[in-house]
């Protein structure tokens, strides 16, 4: 069961890089056409058609879940799986240095895909 939470709850207890990582990926999806972010207890979830990037904060890292029409290696990829005819993916980053325009490049292609 979802049920919505305070987006600055979600990052209460975890290192502030975190939360800049996360602004930094927001500024970014914020100009793409007819997104929707919503968020829960656990995780952020960024919608354009379909839910495209869900983002888990965890203690550490930050898990992002998203989606491409190939398998990506792991690593970087802390784990990619075919689900129907498109593969979900699970990369982790822990600071705002591991953000690359490359990351930004295959979350935009999740965003088209789906």
């Amino acid at each position: 069961m979802c049920s919505k939470a305070e987006l600055s709850t979600l990052f209460e207890r975890n290192p502030k890089e975190l939360e800049f990582a996360f602004d930094k990926i927001l500024a970014e999806i914020y100009e793409w056409y007819k997104v929707i972010v919503s968020n829960t207890q656990n995780a952020v979830m960024f919608v354009h058609r379909q839910t495209f990037l869900i983002i888990r904060p965890m203690s550490k890292f930050l898990d992002l879940k998203f989606y491409s029409k190939d398998q990506q290696p792991c690593p970087p990829f802390f784990k990619s799986t075919q689900v129907s005819k498109k593969f979900e993916n699970h990369y982790r980053i822990s600071s705002l240095d591991e953000l690359s325009p490359t990351l930004i490049r295959l979350i935009r292609q999740s965003y088209e895909l789906l």
